[in-house]
């Protein structure tokens, strides 16, 4: 089952099925895990919730209470849109298999390799990125006793933890059983962001190969067809039986590209479907916590450790943004470029019923396919550019506060 899914994506299967977001595994330990690892992910917001009630007057607290309440809510909104449009992920799943048995052709082959290795090298590096914050996020805390151990004091010293909440507990005390749940929530979390986020960029290079692939063939059809019709103008009609032959073969094949066209295009409007509400969600939680985080580096200037905490995580939030935007936009570059290819046709040449299928494929293709948050917000450079201009300027609003 799904052989070529997983030859391709084995890599997300993996990063998915330890949380029970994998739609594949068996229904009881996937309901068991993701039911426990969202009820973990959830149990921290009283915390935070908390320490914002408590420290209401100290703005270091605020902001740490914020933008760790605003990632805690973005690890439960992508658990919750898993759950919730599981049929759908599960169809893409599903589809993307089915597609490597569909595009048969050298060329298409070759060009969804080209993709999946693409997609399969992102999810390495952004695995490493999103690894390196959870060891920055649960070894620092741990710096007060290996210093304690290395030069030892006449008192230890004092703990601190990765994730700034108000457990109105001794911290000293009970050092140890929060560190352990701190950890494992950071860990769940992170796992979370990066089999979400590595899954739906690999779905997006998917839809983005289809288009490529059909964007190849239709240039070959119509390249084909002007050679044919360059020789039958040359043989003054005395090859017709053979031109005829070769224009219907041409058809045929024209009519197959529009049916994988049709396939890439049902594909793209479920993908947008089943994520437009997380990425809208996503867009609006990312404005805030760059924000947030921006002000929280300049607070900490002068302690190294957090320095190194808050740009990691500054930079994984940027990560995040783009995949969320250059995806959208990606696949309308590779929709689009299907029109202009069958625009640049010389379409004068061909006979009426290849004139008929140009026209269809104009008539599809006019409107590039695209994501949209929301169905509001089409999901693109534009998009990325405003984020970042919005947040920058509420990062202004909050530097202007501290003055």
């Amino acid at each position: 089952m799904l052989e070529n899914f997983l030859r391709e994506y084995n890599v997300n299967r993996v990063f998915l099925s330890p949380i029970g977001l994998w739609p594949f595994q068996r229904k009881s330990v996937r309901n068991c895990l993701r039911t426990f690892f969202f009820l973990l992910e959830i149990s921290y917001l009283p915390f935070e919730i908390m320490l914002l009630y408590d420290h209401w007057d100290n703005p270091q607290m605020v902001f740490d209470a914020s933008y760790q309440l605003v990632m805690s809510i973005s690890f439960a909104g992508r658990q919750l849109n898993e759950f919730w449009n599981h049929d759908k992920l599960r169809w893409l799943y599903q589809a993307i298999d089915e597609h490597w048995n569909i595009f048969t052709n050298d060329m298409e082959v070759r060009v969804m390799k080209d993709y999946s290795m693409l997609s399969r090298k992102f999810t390495k590096y952004y695995s490493t990125l999103m690894f390196s914050i959870m060891s920055i996020l649960t070894l620092i805390p741990l710096t007060p006793i290996l210093l304690d151990i290395v030069m030892p004091l006449n008192e230890s010293r004092s703990r601190f933890l990765a994730i700034e909440v108000s457990y109105r507990l001794n911290k000293d005390d009970y050092f140890l059983p929060i560190y352990c749940y701190t950890a494992f929530t950071i860990a769940v979390g992170v796992n979370v962001v990066m089999g979400v986020d590595a899954m739906h960029l690999a779905c997006t290079a998917h839809a983005c190969s289809l288009f490529a692939a059909i964007s190849k063939q239709v240039e070959n059809i119509i390249s084909n067809a002007n050679n044919k019709n360059k020789i039958s103008v040359r043989g003054h009609g005395t090859n017709m039986e053979l031109n005829l032959l070769n224009e219907e073969i041409i058809y045929r094949e024209y009519i197959i590209c529009l049916k994988k066209h049709q396939l890439a295009i049902e594909f793209v409007n479920t993908l947008e479907s089943s994520y437009q509400g997380l990425s809208l969600l996503l867009l609006a939680l990312l404005i805030g916590t760059i924000s947030l985080i921006a002000v929280r580096i300049i607070y900490v200037l002068n302690q190294v450790g957090e320095v190194i905490k808050f740009t990691f995580i500054f930079t994984a939030c940027l990560v995040t943004l783009m995949i969320v935007c250059y995806s959208g936009q990606r696949i309308m570059d590779e929709s689009q470029s299907i029109f202009h290819g069958a625009y640049a046709a010389e379409w004068y040449k061909f006979s009426p019923r290849l004139k008929t299928l140009l026209i269809i494929t104009l008539y599809r293709s006019n409107v590039p396919c695209g994501l949209k948050a929301g169905n509001m917000f089409p999901l693109s450079i534009a998009t990325y550019a405003g984020v970042i201009r919005i947040a920058m300027s509420y990062f202004t609003a909050f530097t202007s506060f501290k003055e």
